[in-house]
């Protein structure tokens, strides 16, 4: 579980938000009188819920939460709480609610091409063997972007994965679908986002991190079996939770009954809907009453 504190004891401490057209387009914090702006880059999103604004910032050790809160409605907000993406124990691991923002390395050699690939678990480089038969191919961009591209058996799935502050560290942005034929494999071959926009987006899913929307209505896409958490669903705000996993779903009857269990989590905080003991869905803060299979779609 991620930690967090309270900082209202530091009465001397608050922050002011500049809002256009219902977007946060600046923020500064104010602290015995001086008035610093904070920065703000793509690895920044904020949602504006009534008195509270939430942030969150991408970073190599996964996302950084904050909630300020500005209940007497004078512009003034504080920083009620904040969330790192570690455990209690101060690890990230792949259990359900660890929160973490999975970390990749990539060796890169004189020629740029990838001759190593390490997948970041518990801070420790471990090594991911590339596939030697062809189907696993990585190519490095201009940019310094890589992207994977990993033949399926009825398709190509290509991820994007950039170090966007130049840690050496990268993190998966994007994902695509390339079908062998029309409509093999899963349904949607338009891009999913790892990193939500201010626009309306479609999020990718995946084990061992939990993922966020952005300002507009989005749809979080589910492609594997696994324990998933979804940070920010709003049913209200957002479209559809999307299963299309290619494992041959017809519907949401058909989904539903693969589910064993539906549950509360042990503080009462988040809506958990479990598939055995290796599946799982956590929508993080939602209430049972705020959420139905109506929200639900199911592609395949």
């Amino acid at each position: 579980m991620s930690t967090g504190h309270d900082d209202s004891s530091n009465s001397n401490k608050h922050f002011t938000f500049t809002i256009e057209n219902g977007a946060v387009t600046a923020y500064f914090e104010v602290e015995n009188g001086i008035t610093q702006q904070e920065s703000i880059d793509n690895r920044d999103s904020f949602v504006i819920d009534g008195t509270q604004i939430t942030h969150t910032k991408q970073s190599s050790n996964g996302p950084e939460i904050t909630v300020y809160s500005d209940p007497e409605g004078d512009g003034s907000y504080k920083a009620i709480s904040d969330s790192n993406g570690t455990d209690d124990d101060g690890n990230n691991d792949d259990r359900p609610g660890s929160g973490d923002r999975k970390g990749y390395q990539f060796t890169i050699n004189e020629n740029n091409e990838v001759v190593e690939v390490f997948e970041i678990k518990k801070g420790v480089p471990e090594l991911e063997p590339i596939d030697d038969d062809g189907t696993e191919v990585y190519s490095v961009t201009d940019a310094g972007d890589v992207i994977r591209a990993d033949e399926e058996p009825f398709g190509t799935e290509i991820t994007r994965y950039s170090d966007a502050d130049g840690d050496g560290i990268y993190h998966r942005v994007s994902e695509e679908w390339s079908p062998s034929s029309p409509g093999a494999g899963f349904k949607i071959t338009d891009r999913l986002d790892y990193s939500p926009s201010s626009g309306d987006d479609r999020i990718g899913v995946r084990g061992g991190e939990d993922c966020h929307g952005g300002q507009g209505a989005d749809d979080f896409v589910i492609r594997e079996a696994a324990h998933l958490r979804i940070g920010d669903f709003n049913s209200s705000e957002d479209k559809f939770i999307i299963f299309d996993t290619g494992l041959g779903l017809i519907s949401r009857e058909h989904l539903e009954s693969f589910v064993t269990n539906i549950h509360r989590s042990d503080d009462d905080q988040d809506f958990i809907v479990d598939f055995g003991s290796t599946a799982s869905v956590t929508l993080v803060g939602v209430a049972s009453d705020q959420i139905s299979w109506d929200d639900v779609s199911v592609l395949s």
